[in-house]
């Protein structure tokens, strides 16, 4: 078979993988903001914190209106930052840790900050959320009600993506769209951005510092946890809270290849089907030489690029622009890119440039 046939099929079969991501993405359970009636136990809002002074300033406020009935504390555990973090979360009046040092051997960056966190937090359940995120008034109150009548030992949100620009919104939807291709094969793993847990259960299982040397420490935590029996769930939670990730291309292009890289380790061979379905977005991409060399019907071009972009319009329109859906091989490719550079930086022993540190 001829590459243009190849990518033909390839594009066409995008559907069938489109619409299998697509039901187990809406199989996922739905947490709604609510306001809690019942007796909630007391809560520590662990936020790691590097060279995150722009996004404190809409985090912190987001946390500071929150209503919740019973004793709360917020700390921002400052991740040895170069800009005015510090300063921007004590004018908040929440509480600072300061890490005036780098990890220490054997630790990366992340896990160390949030189990620093853990170690001088008080509360009964520790909620470890991103700088870059903004809940809503009631979510996290949701949240624990949740947790404490299924009897969960940790909860992890899966949070609305606010794009910053037309390409974040292709290449976030399309990785999405390829990791929940094949949920069964993730769906024990948590998510960074909101990984609320029992103290107890934190401590037992030896938290971050288990994981300490991961680049994805959250994978590798609920991975942990999983296995040692405790009982954790996942949620759509983005009436809950949202995050914006990527506030340049550059940025975006760094997170996709330490996640592309890395997930593909923790999922196995189920791996290869995310890699699949994201290979058969791209694949309208490999049409126009031949369209333009004239080796292929002009028609296969819009068949082709249709394909793509119709396996990933409920996607786009959840993000906020269902028409971005016809450009989904560009995000795709993006994609597929960053996590190939990763996969060849992490076989040479180059790592991964994050948060201006290597992991």
């Amino acid at each position: 078979m001829s590459t243009y046939k190849r990518s033909i099929v390839f594009s066409i079969l995008s559907i069938p993988l489109g619409l299998l991501s697509e039901r187990n993405f809406r199989r996922l359970p739905r947490l709604t903001p609510q306001e809690s009636t019942e007796s909630l136990p007391s809560l520590t809002i662990i936020i790691p914190a590097r060279n995150e002074m722009d996004n404190l300033h809409v985090l912190l406020p987001s946390l500071l209106d929150m209503q919740y009935p019973a004793e709360m504390e917020i700390l921002v555990v400052d991740d040895n930052s170069i800009d005015r973090t510090v300063q921007v979360a004590k004018s908040y009046g929440v509480r600072v840790l300061q890490l005036d040092h780098e990890p220490p051997d054997g630790w990366l960056g992340k896990p160390f900050a949030c189990h620093q966190g853990a170690l001088n937090a008080g509360g009964d359940w520790f909620l470890f959320t991103d700088a870059d995120t903004l809940h809503s008034p009631n979510g996290i109150p949701a949240s624990i009600s949740y947790a404490q009548e299924n009897r969960l030992d940790c909860l992890s949100l899966f949070l609305k993506h606010k794009s910053t620009g037309w390409l974040d919104q292709l290449a976030v939807d399309a990785a999405f769209a390829g990791l929940f291709t094949n949920w069964h094969a993730s769906k024990h793993l948590l998510n960074g951005q909101y990984i609320l847990i029992q103290r107890k259960a934190y401590f037992e299982s030896g938290g971050f510092e288990s994981v300490r040397n991961e680049s994805l420490e959250d994978v590798a935590f609920g991975s942990l946890l999983k296995k040692n029996g405790y009982k954790l769930e996942i949620l759509n939670g983005d009436q809950i809270a949202s995050v914006s990730m990527y506030h340049s291309n550059m940025k975006m292009f760094q997170g996709l290849s330490r996640l592309g890289s890395g997930m593909l380790g923790w999922q196995n061979i189920w791996a290869i089907l995310t890699a699949f379905h994201v290979t058969t977005l791209v694949s309208p991409l490999f049409i126009l030489p031949g369209v333009f060399w004239g080796r292929i019907k002009w028609v296969w071009l819009p068949v082709t690029w249709g394909a793509a972009g119709l396996s990933m319009l409920s996607w786009s329109r959840r993000s906020g622009s269902g028409w971005l859906a016809i450009l989904a091989p560009v995000g795709a490719l993006f994609v597929l890119l960053s996590a190939i550079i990763g996969l060849v930086n992490r076989l040479f022993g180059r790592g991964i440039s994050w948060k201006d540190r290597l992991v």
